[in-house]
């Protein structure tokens, strides 16, 4: 086959999805699409499962002519979609990521509202006093406090978008979905590392949500302080969802967030009571926290904060 041709498929008449409705595992002999060897009762399954999924398709191939063109134009589209393939090849292989993902009954879209295009409103920034009545709660410093949220974020709570700010962790997607993905989405399921610019967190928390919305969402860390999505509990909700809830409504529930998760480790508490930055960041960034020196980097911005203070009173 030839695509610059765009030869049509020589196919039975579209005959619905009927037979596809009871979800029988349908198997192909051959590839369909780009490069296959897309022989007619194979496409016309792929087309037929297509159908199926015409949502994420965008595309309703029912009675659509079907050259090669359109069909490759079909199948990427759910790939890049509902399959959240990085690279998209247009082609469907026997026993393939792409028809197991056609195979399924229905494929519902990431349902929590953080994934919605609206426009977002972070509301009023963190104030001193703010941070005094959390330092209250917790027994330590305020510049404790203000401290972790400068290394975390350098106080940037929102992003450019005006959503909570966010760093997505592949190898905590990898943990939570088994490591399902690790071979067809290594750029959202592997090793640690590979994070990427802050422009692209929410594009591929995204992806990963296609494929298992709450372990994507309990693999991203949130808000001021970047909670990761997993210690919800820790932090005062019930369910990874209420939290991301939160971290979308306000700064302060980002505060609190933080003051729960601190209050709820006793080792934690300590630690940030007695300035204590390498036991800190130890149980707060995991234990590779020397890789980016969180440890330093909080001794060094509360130092400054307390020389700010003092110069502040002379």
């Amino acid at each position: 086959m030839k695509s610059a041709e765009s030869p049509r498929l020589r196919l039975n008449i579209p005959r619905g999805i009927n037979e596809f409705e009871t979800c029988v595992l349908v198997q192909i002999k051959n590839s369909v699409g780009k490069s296959g060897k897309n022989d007619p009762a194979d496409v016309e399954i792929i087309r037929s499962l297509l159908v199926r999924h015409r949502q994420w398709v965008e595309t309703d191939l029912t009675n659509t002519t079907l050259t090669e063109n359109v069909l490759v134009a079909a199948i990427m589209k759910f790939q890049e979609t509902a399959c959240a393939l990085a690279r998209p090849d247009g082609r469907v292989d026997p026993n393939g990521f792409t028809l197991k993902r056609l195979n399924m009954a229905s494929i519902p879209r990431p349902a929590h509202r953080v994934f919605r295009n609206v426009c977002w409103n972070p509301g009023p920034a963190l104030t001193d006093k703010d941070f005094i009545a959390a330092a209250k709660k917790l027994g330590c410093e305020k510049e404790a406090i203000q401290t972790v949220a400068i290394v975390e974020t350098k106080r940037q709570a929102n992003d450019s978008s005006g959503r909570p700010t966010i760093l997505f962790e592949r190898h905590k997607f990898r943990l939570f979905t088994g490591g399902a993905y690790n071979s067809t989405h290594p750029d959202i399921s592997g090793p640690q590392g590979n994070y990427g610019r802050e422009s692209i967190q929410y594009a591929k928390l995204y992806r990963a949500a296609v494929l298992n919305e709450e372990a994507a969402l309990k693999s991203a860390s949130w808000g001021a302080f970047q909670i990761m999505g997993f210690n919800h509990k820790s932090a005062g909700y019930g369910t990874v969802s209420a939290f991301v809830d939160a971290m979308i409504g306000s700064q302060s529930s980002h505060l609190d967030a933080f003051v729960s998760h601190i209050a709820a480790s006793s080792s934690l508490k300590n630690a940030i009571i007695k300035k204590d930055w390498t036991t800190f960041a130890r149980l707060y960034n995991g234990p590779d926290f020397k890789i980016n020196m969180y440890d330093t980097q909080m001794e060094n911005e509360y130092k400054r904060l307390i020389a700010k203070k003092a110069a502040n009173r002379s």
